[in-house]
């Protein structure tokens, strides 16, 4: 029912299903059991052709890192690609069976999963308590709540590997929690990167962030990057910019989200006026919008550069939040 992928490209699989009797408890973990099973046979591009083809009838140009790079902070292509292979190569799943009270038999569950020996997922169980609001103090509602099953149990498999031609079964394997994401980089970390490049590069943009926070924006830590945000009323943010400690500037995705909301002169205008700002510079549009951004001879420009026409900068971010503003009352 759902995908997922993490950067480090793990996959995890879930499937949603009410809970009722016996059958339908096997059937649903027997049938996420086989779709890892398929998908570890899947390559790169297999799992790239699927994910634009079930975004559109005609198929969709946003494949599955383009999907990543929308939410995250623009993770190594290369890197991503290889953890994925590697994951589906090796089976290394998180499957997710969720539903609406769940009761099963562990000694049954292990059967299940010691029939697939040959790949290295972890297996969950996801109970969801739906809870109603009282309509006395509140709206009508649910509280949507997981729970966790009071006793757990570690169910212990033996993975299959060929050495020399011959079949070895590893001590068996505890499947273990996925590691989450890398952290994000403090600031301190960040400028203190930056001013290795040029001392008096941190307060050159601390000094812009604060008049840009003055507008309204924010700034938020990556992993490897300080992004600038502006938080609009309806929830969605854009991004001004991804400012990497390599000194480089990244003005991806502010296009794509301009086309989502109906416009996509908006991002497109803004993207034109830093080019300006820059001797040489252009607006690359290439591939899909999320990916159309300022290159400096075909490279991200950096942003000190920039930085010597910060109140230009500073103005071209005001006009067009005010644009915005504009198209979103129209």
């Amino acid at each position: 029912d759902l995908a997922y992928v993490n950067p480090a490209g793990r996959l995890t699989l879930v499937e949603c299903k009410l809970w009722r009797n016996p059958e339908a408890r096997r059937k649903v973990i027997a049938q996420i059991l086989d779709y890892a099973k398929e998908l570890n046979r899947w390559s790169w591009e297999d799992l790239d052709k699927a994910v634009r083809r079930a975004r559109g009838p005609e198929g969709d140009s946003h494949g599955p890192f383009d999907l990543v790079r929308k939410e995250l902070d623009s993770p190594d292509e290369a890197s991503f690609v290889d953890g994925v292979t590697r994951n589906l190569a090796s089976g290394r799943f998180l499957l997710l069976v969720v539903g609406d009270g769940i009761r099963e038999d562990v000694e049954r569950i292990a059967g299940y999963l010691r029939q697939f020996t040959g790949i290295l997922f972890t297996f969950g169980l996801v109970e969801l308590a739906l809870l109603e609001l009282p309509t006395r103090d509140a709206p009508e509602g649910l509280i949507v709540e997981p729970r966790v099953l009071a006793r757990t149990v570690e169910i212990e498999r033996g993975v299959i590997r060929m050495r020399d031609g011959k079949p070895h079964i590893t001590s068996p394997v505890t499947p273990s929690p996925q590691p989450g994401g890398r952290r994000p980089i403090t600031e301190d970390e960040f400028y203190g990167e930056i001013g290795q490049l040029d001392v008096a590069l941190p307060d050159r943009l601390r000094a812009f962030f604060g008049q840009a926070e003055d507008l309204g924006l924010v700034v938020s830590a990556g992993t490897a990057s300080l992004i600038l945000h502006w938080p609009r009323e309806d929830g969605k943010k854009v991004n001004f910019g991804t400012f990497y400690r390599d000194g480089t500037l990244d003005t991806s995705f502010i296009a794509s989200r301009a086309e989502e909301d109906g416009d996509i002169g908006l991002g497109v205008s803004y993207l034109e006026e830093v080019a300006e700002l820059l001797p040489g510079a252009a607006v690359r549009k290439k591939g899909n919008s999320w990916s159309w951004r300022v290159v400096e001879s075909g490279k991200s420009p950096r942003f000190a550069d920039l930085l010597d026409h910060s109140d230009e900068w500073l103005n071209a971010i005001r006009e067009t939040m005010e644009a915005w503003n504009r198209h979103a009352a129209d």
